[in-house]
């Protein structure tokens, strides 16, 4: 009972995604359901750009688990509200395998964001977080709003996926006094959020290097202030 057919399957989609939203914040958004495998019956999307489409599907235990989710239609996540529906697996199949080629390219991109920073955490002390790993030149940018005031994120690249997985695993330690989260990203993303006039700035033809701080920190102000108008975020720091 409360089973689909094998064509249907028990999949919704959501639409309206923030664009830094991960696997573990969807399992939230829906914490009073039963997704198949976790995190790993979320399937996020991308662009042909390679950029997060906002959109998602999940894949649910039983037609009830859709049900429930659709109740969730409109509820808010962040300042954004999700469109929540049914969709049918075959739709979730075709549009995956469609888009994986830009979501591998977006796993080999060495890159993780941090969430949780105190607000006055700087380059140096992300360095430092990081120090025992490989870090590309320029691969550290800290997210303001467009007054300059922290958002308490990072992105960072290192120079291998092997080594961003060792940097995950520092997940939840700390930085001050801060417990810090770590989720994968890609050079879409922090492009994306680092707005128009800031995304040639982390690239993904960089030179990986071992991490140089005097020429890392020679111009860390240059670009302090400066806002993308159309999402009211910039980063501060060397790109």
């Amino acid at each position: 009972m409360g089973q689909a057919n094998n064509n249907d399957g028990c999949v919704v989609k959501v639409r309206g995604l923030p664009w830094s939203t991960t696997e573990e914040d969807i399992v939230k958004f829906f914490a009073e359901c039963n997704i198949r495998n976790g995190k790993n019956g979320v399937q996020m999307t991308l662009s042909p750009q390679g950029r997060p489409s906002g959109e998602a599907y999940i894949e649910m235990e039983t037609m009830e688990d859709v049900e429930l989710a659709c109740k969730r239609d409109r509820d808010y996540m962040g300042h954004r509200y999700i469109e929540v529906f049914k969709a049918k697996k075959s739709e979730m199949d075709w549009v995956v395998e469609k888009c994986g080629h830009n979501m591998e390219l977006s796993k080999d991109d060495a890159t993780v964001r941090l969430r949780g920073l105190p607000f006055d955490c700087t380059i140096d002390e992300i360095a430092n977080f990081f120090r025992d790993l490989e870090i590309v030149n320029n691969g550290i940018v800290l997210a303001t709003e467009s007054n300059g005031r922290s958002t308490g994120e990072a992105y960072v690249q290192f120079v291998n996926k092997e080594t961003a997985e060792k940097a995950l695993m520092k997940h939840k330690e700390k930085i001050g006094h801060r417990y810090i989260e770590i989720f994968r990203s890609s050079l879409a993303e922090a492009r994306l959020a680092s707005g128009p006039k800031m995304r040639s700035g982390f690239s993904m033809n960089q030179r990986h290097a071992p991490y140089d701080r005097n020429e890392r920190f020679g111009g860390m102000n240059r670009y302090s202030g400066i806002s993308s108008r159309s999402n009211q975020r910039s980063f501060r720091g060397v790109l």
